[in-house]
């Protein structure tokens, strides 16, 4: 029995990926170029592949941040998740993270998003933490560069393990739900792994290993 859940959120909790979504409503609101979209789209691939190059993504992924004060992009977040994240919530995800809170174990939304971006998810579900790429501050101002370790691959198993031990608990404690080929590394981590809406490779990874697959819509 798993002591402390981590979950995945774009196309594991939601039908969306953020980073895609964010690009679309700063076009919307003229604080990107429209030409941001296709260049999101294209990292969003790469990405899917398992092939994203970090530095380029976020050196283009948060042009709208640099300048801007905590509060200024904290509003912008929410109005990103009340307009486009909200209703791509799967109804069934939402319902498996409350059972899950039922048992009395922390629950840990976990994403290579940033975490300006993830807050909102994490609260509407209620989890009682949210890990993602941490963001760096100058004076209170964002500068559009990394504070930290970018949260995918061994940096989300950095970010997992240092939670566990928090709680006096390690990895093989710990059940973790995700979608991408991304996630093959924590997934192999955890003493708990679910594949949740995976991707065809990670499903056929997960047969092959045995994990349990869900599906949520």
């Amino acid at each position: 029995m798993p002591e402390i859940y981590f979950f995945d959120m774009d196309h594991t909790l939601i039908d969306n990926d953020c980073d895609v979504s964010w690009k679309s409503f700063v076009v919307e609101q003229k604080l990107a170029p429209s030409d941001a979209l296709e260049r999101a789209t294209f990292y969003y691939y790469q990405y899917v592949e398992g092939k994203l190059d970090i530095t380029d993504f976020m050196n283009f992924q948060l042009q709208e941040f640099i300048g801007k004060t905590e509060a200024e992009m904290a509003q912008l977040s929410q109005q990103h998740f009340e307009t486009w994240v909200k209703k791509t919530i799967y109804a069934d995800a939402l319902n498996e993270v409350k059972r899950v809170q039922a048992l009395g174990v922390p629950t840990v939304l976990l994403s290579a998003t940033n975490i300006v971006i993830a807050r909102p998810v994490a609260k509407h579900f209620g989890f009682d933490a949210c890990l993602a790429t941490e963001l760096e501050l100058n004076d209170g101002h964002y500068t559009g560069k990394l504070a930290g370790e970018y949260a995918l691959g061994a940096g989300k198993i950095a970010m997992a393990r240092e939670c566990c031990e928090l709680h006096n608990l390690s990895l093989a404690d710990a059940a973790y739900y995700g979608d991408s080929v991304n996630d093959f590394p924590i997934l192999e981590a955890v003493g708990f792994p679910i594949a949740a809406n995976p991707c065809a490779e990670l499903e056929a990874g997960a047969m092959e290993y045995g994990w349990p697959i869900i599906r949520f819509n």
